[in-house]
């Protein structure tokens, strides 16, 4: 009978005590990255950070992400019932981004029907012709 190093003589509690050890690592990593982050200066905001061509990136990502499931398959290391799942999954969160992104984007837009705010939050009241609003 051969003897297996991972089940016999110790070796799961070898490989507790690893798995111990790079959680240790991996959480003061983190502290260590939150507290870096934390001390650094706020950043001024951008004017637009929208992109003049919103449609083409999200383009661009769609189509590299499914082209690099497709090679995937292709080459043989996942099956196509894989792919197609993957794909799947990166259509759905990308669609799920793209409408969080047009609604983040159009939010401040639009002019509310109830309680109507300018961008200093006046309280916006009827024009007297009822086709706009006066500030």
């Amino acid at each position: 009978m051969a003897h297996d190093p991972v089940t016999g003589n110790g070796g799961w509690l070898l490989l507790l005590v690893l798995l111990v050890w790079l959680t240790w690592k991996t959480a003061r990593a983190f502290v260590r990255a939150y507290d870096y982050l934390n001390s650094l200066p706020p950043r001024k905001p951008k004017e637009n950070h929208m992109s003049r061509y919103p449609l083409r990136i999200a383009g661009s990502i769609v189509g590299a992400l499914t082209a690099i499931v497709s090679g995937l398959v292709g080459s043989g290391l996942i099956t196509t019932d894989q792919g197609n799942a993957t794909t799947g999954v990166i259509t759905g969160l990308l669609t799920l981004l793209a409408t969080f992104g047009v609604v983040i984007s159009t939010e401040k837009k639009v002019t509310p029907l109830v309680d109507p705010r300018n961008a200093n939050d006046e309280r916006l009241t009827p024009s007297p012709d009822g086709d706009t609003f006066d500030a």
